[in-house]
């Protein structure tokens, strides 16, 4: 696994090559990376890149065999556009396709506890209740607090089956940590190892 310096000079690569397509363009402040465990995948690391004006788009960058793949879910067009960059092409990204996303929203409520103290950190409670207000899932969020919203930072990175699914805290925070059981009944964690500023338009065919 490259570390964030090869990662950011793969996304930099990644970024040059892309404002040769023109037409639409996608801008991205924020470039995170995360550890995401499940009892039989654990240590899964992920990077995204987010605007934290916009959480209707973000881009994925991971490894597949040797290629580092690339792809921005558009959750406003609901379309998914999908890249590859070949090491054995010098890093050089190839377009491959723009494929129509399904737009499916979950009929969910959700709740949030209030920020409570516990051993020097700020924690919430996330539950996910159904139409018939039972609870499917439950997470504890090891919390700081922001001035902007950034919950779709890990809503975005951790809770993929709630792509469509617009969810507002009450409060605005960043999630450091998280844990619980997720909607389909698995122990999940999730960790925010790194969230650097960043300045990134990505301009790709409309």
């Amino acid at each position: 696994m490259k570390n964030i310096i090869q990662t950011t000079f793969s996304i930099f690569i990644f970024l040059v090559i892309c404002n040769s397509y023109g037409q639409k363009n996608y801008k991205f402040d924020k470039i995170v990376n995360n550890t995401f465990s499940t009892k039989y995948i654990p240590n899964q690391k992920h990077t995204n890149l987010f605007n934290t004006e916009d959480d209707s788009y973000h881009m994925q960058i991971y490894y597949s065999n040797d290629s580092l793949v690339s792809r921005i879910f558009d959750t406003k067009e609901n379309i998914v556009h999908y890249f590859y960059i070949d090491k054995a092409d010098s890093l050089k990204l190839k377009f491959i396709k723009t494929k129509s996303l399904k737009k499916f929203v979950k009929d969910y409520k959700f709740e949030f506890s209030e920020i409570k103290e516990n051993k020097g950190s700020k924690e919430v409670i996330f539950k996910i209740l159904n139409n018939r207000d039972k609870r499917i899932a439950k997470y504890k969020l090891k919390i700081k607090e922001t001035e902007k919203k950034l919950f779709s930072i890990f809503k975005l990175s951790s809770l993929e089956t709630l792509l469509f699914t617009e969810i507002i805290p009450s409060k605005n925070f960043l999630i450091l940590k998280a844990k619980g059981i997720n909607t389909n009944g698995k122990f999940v964690e999730y960790k925010l190892d790194s969230i650097e500023d960043i300045n990134l338009n990505v301009e790709l065919p409309e």
